[in-house]
């Protein structure tokens, strides 16, 4: 569902749903993940995103923030986080979450089928129960029942003192897809498939001027009695609190940085503009690796005679991907601006930035230019000197690729030693129709940018512009499913320290790509280096 669309579906039935978020691979290796994480902390059995990189990441991930912040804004609090199994026949009584069952409570939950999911296994909602301004838990209280002892009729009878067009709503969701629901629904579950149990996860979302209180041990009866303290640990996952009414805690990741894993996100392109800014960014991905502090992703819109900065300096390394447009790369050497270089850049150029060197993009045509960064940070390999940015140029063209008879052909680009990385390796490759590699494990990272065409990798298919992330030891193959040749570009981020050994297949022509990169890396550079 687009935006818009969980907006208006949340506020007016208090749920969005069926969303779908994840493929039948991500399932299966997030599942994995949260059954290994580490315990929540003891006092709150909720609180798992704050001791598990694996449920941190998933929470942060831009797909789930891009359906949170649509719903509740940009500053948002994650205070629950919890893998939910239902055996066949297990039940979850028919309740409204204590934590966010104020009628001021400004709550989003986000319910995932991971494994055994069905219209047999999901959610039960009543529409519109969000409205009611009361409980479930108080609706059974005033007709001398519980919850524990609610079936489906008596909550839809319930249900009907407040909107006679009120009822129970049984979602029909699969495995990989949500339900997006504001915290004060009246909701519950049954398993009622006989040999399948269901995993699920869920997220439990507020705005930082929400207060989020633990329930009193064994009282999920009305009326309500919540603990001042302990508080449970709150997270920030977008914007920022201002607020300080609960207990906000740093991400398990070390200074907030998730643990990334495989993304695959697509870039529609023209994307949206900011004209009185002169440049507005789109932030794919970000979060640490095997071999990696940290690495990201964005992509940028530049608008005519514009800058996003002046020429500056960090302790990150850069490349710089041209997607459509044309500028010029600003290049400071040793961060004297006085007297740049100015290097045209087109589609299909790149730029990679060591660490410590001055730089800045200046469009200085009259469209706008649209260009991806990938950024990250290392253990230092040694006290390098500055260098100027390496620019190599490959065209779109591919006449150039030798054309193998299983057809798959590759070019390496870039190969070479960085300050920050033992290897930074690029290879341009253009795949027939039809054409592909088995998945494989890599001991490095990979990111793959589909320049033309589009391939299916990771169990999603990738479009012209959409990039795609594997974190070393994820599985990963090409395969191109469409009915014209796909022109690729793949970056391997090779970190500081030699990783474990990964078992894995060879890509094609790998280790002759490998022996040959340096004769043809000079070769380019003869051609086209600065």
């Amino acid at each position: 569902m687009e935006r818009d669309r969980v907006r208006e579906a949340f506020r007016d039935r208090g749920y969005a749903a069926p969303i779908s978020l994840f493929g039948a691979r991500e399932c299966a290796s997030l599942l994995d993940a949260l059954r290994n994480a580490p315990e929540a902390p003891p006092e709150w059995h909720k609180g798992c995103a704050a001791s598990s990189p694996a449920y941190y990441a998933v929470a942060t991930d831009p797909r789930v923030l891009d359906l949170v912040t649509a719903v509740l804004g940009d500053d948002v609090l994650l205070w629950g986080a919890s893998l939910v199994l239902r055996r066949p026949g297990q039940a979850h009584p028919w309740h409204t979450d204590i934590e966010s069952a104020s009628a001021t409570a400004e709550c989003a939950s986000l319910w995932i089928g991971l494994e055994g999911t069905s219209a047999e296994s999901s959610l039960a909602v009543v529409p519109c129960s969000h409205r009611f301004g009361v409980p479930l838990q108080q609706a059974a209280s005033e007709d001398a029942s519980t919850r524990a002892a609610a079936l489906d009729a008596d909550v839809a009878r319930w249900a009907q003192r407040f909107d006679p067009r009120a009822g129970v709503v049984s979602l029909e969701l699969r495995d990989g897809e949500a339900v997006l629901f504001d915290g004060r629904i009246w909701h519950g579950s049954l398993n009622r498939r006989r040999e399948v149990a269901r995993y699920a996860l869920l997220l439990q979302f507020a705005t930082p001027r929400t207060p989020i209180r633990m329930p009193r041990p064994a009282r999920f009866e009305w009326p309500f009695e919540t603990l001042e303290v302990p508080r449970p640990p709150c997270l920030v996952v977008s914007g920022s609190d201002a607020h300080g009414v609960n207990r906000v805690v740093a991400g398990p990741a070390g200074r907030g940085v998730p643990v990334l894993r495989s993304c695959i996100h697509a870039v529609p392109l023209p994307l949206d503009r900011e004209a009185a800014r002169g440049w507005k960014p789109h932030p794919l991905f970000r979060g640490a690796t095997p071999n990696l502090k940290s690495i990201g992703c964005h992509v940028s819109v530049l608008e005519p005679g514009r800058e996003p900065h002046p020429p500056h300096t960090h302790a990150e390394e850069e490349i710089l991907l041209v997607l459509d447009g044309e500028a010029m790369l600003v290049l400071a050497e040793h961060g004297d601006a006085r007297d740049p270089a100015l290097e045209p850049i087109a589609p299909g150029t790149f730029s990679y930035y060591p660490a410590g060197f001055a730089h800045t993009i200046r469009n200085v045509s009259e469209s706008p230019v649209t260009y991806m960064m990938f950024k990250w940070r290392a253990e230092s390999r040694r006290a390098a000197r500055p260098r100027p940015a390496e620019r190599v140029c490959f065209s779109r063209c591919d006449s150039d690729l030798r054309q193998r008879a299983d057809g798959f052909a590759t070019r390496a680009v870039f190969d070479g030693e960085t300050t920050l990385l033992r290897r930074l390796h690029a290879h341009v490759s253009r795949l027939e129709p039809g054409g592909g590699y088995a998945p494989h494990a890599d001991a490095h990272d990979v990111a793959i940018v589909v320049l033309a065409g589009s391939i299916e990798t990771g169990g999603e298919r990738v479009a012209a512009n959409g990039v795609a992330f594997f974190a070393a030891g994820q599985l990963h193959g090409v395969r191109n499913p469409g009915d014209e040749a796909a022109i690729y570009l793949v970056f391997e981020f090779h970190g500081a320290k030699q990783p474990g050994t990964v078992a894995a297949a060879s890509r094609p022509g790998a280790r002759r790509l490998a022996g040959r990169a340096g004769a043809l890396l000079r070769s380019l550079w003869r051609s086209f280096g600065p």
